[in-house]
């Protein structure tokens, strides 16, 4: 249990850092953008959910739970990709037990700390995530 806590803070505090980099001396061309659903996928779930969203990423069996195959929301909601309810797992102001346990990072605060203004708000960040993961369904 305290491996998994100490592993967990870990990745969040990793995940924190990415989020506050500079820009450093890369152009603007050369960087991948933060705010796309796919840059946001790779840095705050692909841990957990794998690359490819199809759950077992490298930090998978250090979780109580099995993180769940993505690619496969919409197929288990009768064809309909369950956007609302996405978005509330990712933010967690809910407390959505679909989540996994409490230990499981939400990532509305953590998103809501990156935020530097209007362009750059929480929001866009769970919608950019949303719309990646609809993206990613199983046809």
């Amino acid at each position: 249990m305290i491996r998994m806590r100490v592993g967990l803070v870990t990745v969040l505090l990793g995940v924190l850092a990415i989020g506050q980099q500079d820009s450093g001396k890369k152009s603007d061309s050369a960087r991948p953008n933060p705010m796309s659903g796919k840059q946001l996928f790779a840095t705050f779930c692909a841990m957990c959910h794998g690359a490819e969203a199809r759950g077992g990423g490298p930090f998978s069996p250090q979780l109580k739970t099995w993180p769940p195959d993505l690619t496969r929301l919409k197929s288990e909601n009768q064809g309909v990709f369950p956007s609302l309810h996405v978005a509330e797992v990712i933010d967690g102001e809910f407390n959505t037990p679909a989540h996994g346990s409490k230990e499981m990072p939400v990532w509305g605060p953590v998103f809501r700390s990156l935020a530097h203004g209007r362009e750059d708000s929480a929001q866009r960040r769970i919608d950019n995530l949303v719309k990646y993961i609809e993206s990613v369904q199983q046809k």
